[in-house]
């Protein structure tokens, strides 16, 4: 009965799931990852020729987006039900995670708090970090699969074997893996060896967890170089830098906000008085998190090792967050996004299992006491979350202008051009790949190549002539890339032959090939491991 009930949970759920991100409308990003996973569906494995970003999604999303796109084409509507896919497998695998060993009501209750805690993502900045493009998000199920082998598997030679190669297969898609995955576990390791102070011998399944995810990384690094050394695509490389200490509390401030967010308790500004109620019911599961985590803390040293991993992750995310210089805004959470998942699992293990066996233990009249206000209460602010996610859920989704660009682009005929970063891909996704817009940035007054979740022979003058440009005043104001202005558009191209207003934005069009008064693609470093990239060679 068991697996039936959580397949029909996991079906109900992808359904909620997938009406809330119609809500969030597709951007460029996650556009992108359609577009390169089109590529892999049609041969192309290694994306050649294609420059991405700082994370590669390449083993977690782009596959996935692969499969979506061979049952429904090439659409941005791929970003939707890969999202819900991702989301919906976090909250069944965070559940699993915090059942544990436990069967019956304990079990149950474990499982039940973990899937409360995570059931309704907020509305607004809250859907678009977990319930959109890929951002972190799908690094969680690798990871969590990572956990559940530690809490489930009994210590044999295997172990440490499937460890490490969940942990490189997460590293080559996502570096945030290393802080969230690997230095955790290693240090959980060091610090069980050093506790227990035995010969080497009686320390080897330890020893080889954190030797080999040590070897996760040289391995997915290794795998990176060898893909761009057989011609296939690069990764820039992460960007950190330590923050100043006159800067850690705007940044503490910015980390505190944002776990509201992901627990969907953040009741600042929000616009009617309902979503505020709703955020502050929110604040109970953000209470019992910080309840389950002051207990990991405090029995730290002497709990089982998969709690020990999940309470330095929580702690090694948050730190990094704030004094890595990330925390600078709201919508930067998703690079935290492992704190919800960890945070139900350590509320549902140690609140909710440990009450219920706290109540088994106690007389049968102080049960009955403590469950005339803990169930009931416990119900009635479950039900509210659930309410919420159905109601967003219900909301019709409203399409984005975008869609209107792409639709016009294509009855005038218009089947190639460049844009800003923020406009060229997801007019691509949004035509099925009927209208080829490449990115492109502003540097020194001219528009220039931006080589950034781009394909090189997008700008091949040769194979290509783009005639227009699109210039949207909303992507001029998103970071963090300058879109060019229409002035500087004519100051490259000369003055177009016709300019058109279409849903707020403006077309340029030339009798002309643009792509010739472009500089050529930048040069690339050969792997993640080449160094950091030079703005100049970003921007062409």
């Amino acid at each position: 009965m068991a697996p039936v009930v959580f397949a029909g949970s996991g079906v109900l759920l992808f359904a909620v799931y997938l009406r809330q991100a119609w809500l969030v409308p597709t951007s460029s990003d996650g556009a992108a990852n359609a577009l390169q996973a089109w590529d892999m569906l049609h041969g192309n494995l290694l994306l050649r020729g294609w420059a991405l970003s700082d994370v590669s999604f390449y083993t977690t999303e782009l596959p996935q987006y692969a499969l979506v796109e061979a049952a429904r084409g090439l659409n941005s509507d791929t970003v939707h039900v890969a999202a819900a896919m991702t989301y919906t497998l976090v909250v069944l695998l965070a559940a699993l995670l915090a059942r544990g060993r436990a069967r019956g009501a304990e079990g149950a209750a474990r499982a039940l708090l973990a899937v409360g805690i995570m059931l309704a993502p907020q509305p607004g900045d809250g859907r678009l970090v977990l319930l959109s493009s890929p951002d972190h998000v799908g690094t969680q199920v690798p990871l969590l699969l990572v956990w559940l082998v530690l809490g489930r598997a009994p210590p044999r030679w295997w172990v440490p074997l499937a460890v490490g190669m969940l942990l490189a297969w997460a590293q080559i898609a996502d570096p945030l893996t290393l802080f969230e995955g690997v230095v955790p576990l290693v240090i959980v390791s060091a610090v069980r060896m050093c506790r227990r102070r035995g010969p080497w011998r009686g320390q080897w399944f330890e020893l080889s967890l954190a030797a080999g995810s040590i070897i996760a990384v040289a391995a997915a690094d290794l795998a990176l170089a060898l893909i761009r050394h057989a011609g296939g695509f690069a990764v820039q490389v992460p960007r950190t830098a330590l923050v100043s200490v006159s800067e850690i509390a705007i940044h503490v401030w910015y980390a505190a906000e944002g776990v509201l967010l992901l627990y969907g308790a953040d009741f600042f500004g929000q616009p009617t008085v309902a979503a505020t109620i709703l955020a502050l019911l929110h604040l109970a599961g953000v209470v019992l998190v910080a309840w389950a985590l002051a207990r990991a803390l405090r029995a730290f040293l002497d709990a089982e090792m998969v709690l020990q991993v999940l309470t330095a992750a929580f702690v090694l995310l948050l730190a990094a967050y704030v004094t890595s210089g990330a925390a600078v805004e709201l919508s930067r959470t998703r690079e935290i996004v492992g704190v919800l998942p960890i945070g139900a699992v350590l509320a549902g293990r140690l609140v909710a299992g440990g009450l219920v066996a706290r109540l088994a233990a106690a007389r049968l009249a102080a049960a009955r006491r403590a469950g005339r206000w803990l169930v009931p209460a416990g119900i009635a602010v479950v039900a509210c979350y659930a309410g919420g996610a159905v109601y967003e859920a219900a909301q019709p989704p409203v399409p984005g202008p975008n869609q209107m660009v792409a639709s016009w682009l294509r009855a005038h005929h218009l089947t190639s051009g460049i844009a800003g970063y923020w406009e060229a891909n997801i007019i691509t996704a949004d035509s099925a790949g009927q209208v080829q817009v490449g990115a492109v940035c502003r540097a020194g007054r001219k528009v220039r190549v931006l080589a950034w979740e781009a394909k090189k022979s997008v700008y091949d003058r040769r194979r290509r002539e783009a005639s227009f440009f699109i210039y949207s005043p909303l992507d001029a104001r998103s970071a963090p890339f300058d879109s060019p202005s229409p002035a500087e558009a004519r100051a490259t191209f000369g003055p177009p032959a016709e300019t058109f207003q279409v849903a707020g934005d403006t077309v340029l069009v030339w009798p002309t090939n643009l792509l010739a008064d472009l500089p050529p693609w930048p040069p690339w470093p050969a792997s993640r491991l080449a160094g950091t990239f030079s703005v100049g060679a970003l921007l062409g």
